[in-house]
């Protein structure tokens, strides 16, 4: 068993501004899971951003060793699965990462194969080498790791608008700006790492209303299961307020006796359970008939909307709501 010492992985701040300037260079955001890989003498162990060990839900990733040439090395990238349009799927990469079942395994790897994205060296033969400039530790990783089907390293780009446009264009996340002369730290407390986003825009189901004062006051808000091998049931996603106007409140609130149902439409685990409905106090669950278009920013770890915004309701059917994303 590999003896590790934990890095608390460096994270891009959100800026409305690309950064310019000879000192960034400017990085596809790839939408997937953050995953940190410990490497020694022929071993690795895969761990989550928040520091979960997923070693054996990848398998497609166990071939990292022989890929190095070194005998040790902490490796930073993404872990990331390709929907059918060849395009970074956030909502497929999760899938993955909800495996808890390891007889699934082989299913999964099969239907959604993932793709791990390297962009940072951290350690190289036992050296932590997160003081050293950003170019430097890009220089060794490039020289000290093969790539392969499914490990590749991440390529970097001196015009950092022109990549945002491909972005735009490809109808991918955004990019990430990263200062070359910048060492490796913890979290957001830094001046050196930024991602800008593109608008993102979802067709999502009404799952419920959380109340305030005994009227509506949220949207509960899901999407269909896209894979059928999981239990029946939806995807929470979040919920959101933005956007609703008094209008829209009044007319769900005179709805409620049609649509209440008892039953919750979601298929928790324990631990889910036990976090999201502590955040959905005072719901009524609703049949899941109605359908909104939902503004955001982005996907947080565990798969909720981050700054959802109500853009509109539809008449398109929940069936509709499969996890697609379009870039506005």
């Amino acid at each position: 068993m590999i003896k590790m010492n934990w890095i608390e992985p460096m994270e891009p701040i959100l800026t409305s501004e690309i950064p310019d300037g000879s000192n960034f260079v400017h990085q596809v955001k790839w939408d997937g899971i953050r995953g940190l890989c410990y490497v020694k003498d022929g071993e690795v162990r895969i761990f989550t951003k928040k520091g979960r060990e997923r070693t054996r839900f990848y398998p497609e990733l166990l071939e990292i060793p022989e890929l190095l040439k070194c005998r040790e090395a902490v490796l930073d990238g993404e872990i990331m699965v390709l929907n059918d349009e060849m395009r970074p799927s956030f909502h497929l990469s999760l899938i993955r990462e909800r495996v808890s079942n390891l007889n699934n395994i082989d299913y999964y790897a099969r239907k959604y194969p993932v793709q791990y994205i390297v962009f940072d060296l951290l350690s190289i033969d036992d050296n932590i080498i997160t003081h050293k400039p950003l170019g430097e530790r890009s220089l060794l990783l490039k020289e000290n790791l093969n790539i392969s089907t499914a490990v590749t390293i991440t390529d970097d780009f001196t015009d950092g608008n022109m990549l945002f446009s491909l972005m735009k264009e490809k109808g991918w996340e955004g990019i990430v700006s990263k200062d070359i002369t910048s060492p490796y730290l913890p979290g957001k407390n830094h001046q050196h790492w930024y991602k800008r986003k593109l608008s993102r825009r979802i067709l999502a189901i009404i799952a419920g209303l959380t109340l305030k004062e005994g009227r509506p006051n949220s949207l509960v808000l899901s999407i269909q299961r896209k894979d059928a091998s999981q239990k029946e049931g939806l995807i929470y996603i979040g919920k959101a307020a933005a956007g609703l106007n008094q209008e829209n409140l009044n007319l769900l609130e005179k709805y409620i006796p049609e649509l209440k149902t008892n039953a919750n439409p979601f298929n928790f685990s324990k631990e889910q359970e036990s976090k999201i409905l502590k955040e959905l106090k005072d719901v009524v669950w609703l049949y899941p008939v109605l359908t909104v278009w939902v503004n955001f920013l982005e996907w947080t770890d565990d798969g909720s909307l981050r700054n959802p915004k109500i853009a509109g309701f539809t008449s398109l059917s929940p069936d509709k709501a499969d996890g697609k994303e379009f870039i506005d």
